[in-house]
């Protein structure tokens, strides 16, 4: 009785973590990014023309953050590179940042130029629940992931 009661407390005990562990999942951007866009259509009730704009503004972003990713991933490996080598190389180092750097300001600029062309195109009322809609999915998912907190 005793072996059952103790088995049975070990197993409750790796599920329970198990479900703790799987309500802290992190999604790709691009799917966060397509979660967002069906969310905005249906809660802004978006007509044809605004559906189109709201469409290339997230193909544009998705193109824009994978070139951004690989200018990152390509940083990374020469900072490990230079971490792992004899002598560090500052001006490698800095060489590489800059070069991460450029992508990221067109990235912003890209992205500002697009938000301020959908957002002229929005109603009054649409302005309005966009933005309490951004104000509520600030803070999706913290309740259920310590690592968002």
């Amino acid at each position: 009785m005793l072996k059952k009661t103790i088995y049975s407390l070990i197993i409750l005990a790796i599920i329970s973590s198990l479900l703790l562990v799987s309500a802290c999942r992190h999604y790709s951007s691009e799917k966060r990014t397509q979660w967002m866009m069906k969310k905005f259509t249906k809660d802004l009730n978006l007509n044809d023309s605004q559906k189109e704009q709201l469409d290339v503004f997230k193909t544009e972003m998705v193109m824009k953050g994978r070139e951004l990713r690989v200018a990152y991933k390509n940083t990374m490996e020469e900072m490990g590179l230079q971490l792992r080598s004899d002598k560090f190389d500052k001006e490698k180092v800095e060489d590489a940042i800059l070069k991460i750097k450029a992508p990221q300001d067109e990235f912003i600029s890209l992205f500002i130029n697009k938000l301020a062309y959908f957002h002229s195109s929005l109603t009054p009322e649409q302005k309005t629940i966009l933005a309490k809609k951004l104000d509520k999915m600030k803070n999706h998912g913290k309740r259920y992931c310590r690592m968002s907190r």
